[in-house]
């Protein structure tokens, strides 16, 4: 069991919009969910951003990420058969250490389920390896769940259908839809990833590690290529590095802490996404 939260991870709908093709869309999103389980991050929020999409757009990205986090023996119930999912062979292994099947005694079961849709009165529709179709099943008190999100499933019987949810799955991470805004609403250091950012350096990393531990974790958005966070937000370059250089909250605030540059010394033109999620993880989530 963890024991504590891992960032939460947002990238745009158009990410993959320079892949050549599905197979090599694929393969990139299977380093973003390499990315993701390397570094225990709780959520994948996948938000936005039409005007950069080309022929694969955000339910192309969800879907193919959402295949990546569901544990190997139970995607072909979950998931079935998408076009999207054509090259998933070419996905690396997440070696993620899931946590499903029966319970020591036998008599109940425990399994997942993806929410295909929520839906009134506090029921949501979901697949599963019980049934060939979606099931209603009620959610939990207390607990709020989104469309593309798993769930744990404790099964009292098969013949029929008894099943309740009893949480969400302890390891791996959500894949979600969610506006950036809405992301960067929630609790942890909202960190805006840009060129035009803040230099990182040894000093001012401990500074933002000791801040994102008082405020509870972190929140990290990226760009796509060639059309970063600047230009999805319609924020000038050079007015975040004028509000940067003078301390100053970038305006107008899209809700970011900080905008940080976690690669001050790049020597390529343009830094792909996959490899920014390496880089700047890696920093951010060093310890004191």
């Amino acid at each position: 069991m963890r024991t504590e939260d891992g960032p939460t991870i947002c990238i745009p709908s158009s990410v993959v919009r320079e892949a050549e093709d599905d197979r090599e869309a694929t393969r990139k999103l299977g380093y973003v969910a390499r990315a993701a389980a390397v570094f225990r991050a709780d959520r994948l929020v996948v938000f936005p951003d039409r005007e950069g999409e080309r022929r694969r757009g955000g339910e192309y990205v969800r879907t193919v990420l959402g295949y990546a986090a569901t544990p190997p023996e139970l995607r072909k119930d979950l998931w079935g058969e998408h076009d999207e999912l054509r090259y998933v062979g070419v996905l690396p292994p997440l070696r993620v250490p899931w946590r499903t099947g029966s319970t020591p005694s036998g008599e109940e079961s425990k399994t997942q389920g993806l929410v295909t849709e929520v839906g009134p009165e506090g029921r949501v529709r979901v697949n599963s390896p019980l049934r060939e179709h979606p099931i209603s099943l009620l959610v939990p008190s207390g607990m709020e769940v989104e469309q593309g999100e798993r769930v744990t499933i404790r099964v009292s019987s098969r013949e029929p259908v008894r099943a309740r949810i009893t949480g969400k799955p302890e390891d791996g991470f959500q894949v979600v839809e969610a506006d950036l805004s809405e992301a960067l609403a929630g609790d942890g250091l909202a960190v805006a990833t840009s060129r035009h950012g803040e230099e990182l350096s040894v000093p001012r990393l401990g500074t933002i590690v000791s801040d994102a531990r008082e405020a509870g974790g972190y929140t990290v958005a990226f760009g796509a290529p060639e059309r970063g966070l600047p230009e999805m937000l319609g924020l000038s370059p050079d007015g975040i590095r004028a509000a940067v250089a003078d301390g100053r909250s970038v305006e107008p605030d899209p809700g970011f802490d900080l905008w940080l540059n976690t690669i001050p010394a790049q020597a390529s033109e343009v830094v792909r996404t996959e490899e920014a999620l390496f880089v700047t993880l890696g920093s951010l989530t060093l310890t004191e």
